[in-house]
């Protein structure tokens, strides 16, 4: 899997994509990886994964961020685009209750010891975007 916790952004593959996000001017990119797990009837792990660091940096956008430390450009992406993606928040929810229903993701974890911190991670996001 390529996580070394269940934090939203302790992933391989969700860092790599922050690489590309950091690339962009706007939230095409965090509005493409949320709406992914919409139109995905089979949802992989890399999708779902990469929705939630997305989800998390929407979250971190509305000035409500997680525990997670985010690195300095990141931190400085965000504070760029502060503000924006409201239209993105309910959108958000519905990945997010996907996620923790239907997705490859969420099997992986539940064959893992950290599986109630995962889901407590994900709705602790959750209330974040519903503030």
């Amino acid at each position: 899997m390529g996580a070394w916790g269940y934090g939203n952004l302790e992933n391989d593959t969700v860092l790599d994509w922050v690489e590309e996000l950091l690339e962009t001017q706007d939230l095409s990119l965090i509005s493409e990886s949320i709406e992914m797990v919409l139109d995905d009837s089979d949802l992989d792990t890399d999708t779902a994964a990469i929705a939630l660091g997305a989800i998390e940096i929407l979250a971190a956008l509305q000035n409500r961020p997680g525990k997670e430390k985010y690195d300095d450009e990141l931190e400085e992406w965000i504070n760029q685009q502060k503000g924006q993606g409201n239209n993105l928040l309910v959108i958000a929810q519905k990945a997010l209750g996907k996620i923790l229903l239907e997705s490859e993701l969420k099997e992986l974890w539940e064959e893992s010891e950290n599986f109630e911190e995962w889901v407590k991670t994900i709705k602790e996001l959750e209330k974040r975007l519903i503030l």
